[in-house]
């Protein structure tokens, strides 16, 4: 395992197994949470941006320009889905939206 890479289920699998290969499988078995990671306090420092997206059809920037506080819009994803989380090119699960007092976030739900 190289200094870049957190760890490998094939790791994990060859541990189960029983079989191991000089410097190819650790000794360690596969980590239960990131930050047992070694490089946690830094990657927990990361920016990074998440991004959870539903489909407004005929949805224009003239549109959001106009809005207004309280207007509601109306979106094609169907209400009883949960919508997409990602970053990047890669989706971490899904999400609903939640209103608090006057702010709208995101639920996690289930992860990918």
């Amino acid at each position: 395992m190289s200094k870049t890479e957190l760890a490998t289920r094939a790791a994990e699998t060859a541990l189960m197994y029983g079989v191991q290969e000089t410097g190819l499988v650790p000794q360690a078995p596969w980590m239960t949470r990131i930050e047992e990671h070694a490089s946690w306090p830094v990657i927990a420092h990361l920016p990074i941006t998440l991004i959870a997206r539903t489909s407004l059809s005929k949805f224009k920037v003239r549109d959001l320009l106009r809005l207004e506080a309280g207007q509601v819009i109306e979106s094609l994803w169907p209400v009883v889905e949960d919508v997409p989380l990602v970053v990047g090119q890669v989706k971490l699960g899904w999400c609903e939206f939640e209103v608090v007092d006057k702010q709208i976030g995101v639920r996690l739900t289930r992860l990918a």
